[in-house]
């Protein structure tokens, strides 16, 4: 009967003849020269996230309004944003890696409008506004249209682009939305 230490004793048996690692591990094998991206090291992406979480969890709710898929789109966004940090070389560009991100993966992940006043406080927010309100009355693709343009500052054809439809009905859809906005927030928000 074999026990278990007999089976490691067979194996540095067989091994006792390598000296050197195979030559895959060596510096000329094409496998080693590949390009290796540095990881992220050290505390700028973890204070990027720190600082800048709360307003990604944010804009990620007031472009899908749901609570659930927002935290995951901040987490498949961030994770982007992980695998890219080694190119990124500053917070703007961050932010506008993100915006992006964070944009082109709710328009392909939500195939359907829909309103979102059935999950409005599902999550709270802690610093409840009256545009999130505000946000949170209108229509899927008027806040789509609203967020993407006005708020992230893309141009007109790569919103249409990304919600898929006609530059018209996007400048239809935020016009609508702007006027629904001005309606229900005060004069001094």
């Amino acid at each position: 009967m074999t026990t278990s230490i007999d089976w490691v004793h067979e194996i540095d048996a067989s091994l006792d003849g390598i000296d050197q690692p195979p030559a895959a591990w060596s510096a000329d094998h094409p496998i080693s020269r590949w390009r290796r991206h540095p990881r992220p090291s050290g505390p700028s992406f973890t204070d990027y996230v720190a600082e800048r979480g709360p307003h990604v969890r944010r804009l990620a709710h007031a472009i899908c309004c749901d609570w659930t898929q927002a935290e995951a789109l901040v987490l498949q966004t961030l994770g982007r944003l992980f695998d890219s940090w080694h190119r990124i070389a500053g917070s703007e560009a961050a932010d506008a890696f993100v915006h992006r991100s964070l944009a082109r993966a709710c328009v392909t992940d939500s195939p359907t409008p829909r309103s979102c006043n059935a999950h409005a406080d599902d999550y709270p927010i802690e610093d409840e506004s009256l545009l999130f309100d505000g946000l949170q009355s209108l229509t899927a693709i008027q806040r789509k249209a609203l967020v993407l343009h006005d708020w992230l500052d893309l141009p007109v054809a790569e919103v249409a682009d990304a919600i898929g439809i006609s530059v018209d009905q996007v400048l239809h859809h935020a016009a609508r939305g702007r006027s629904a906005l001005n309606f229900l927030l005060p004069e001094s928000a």
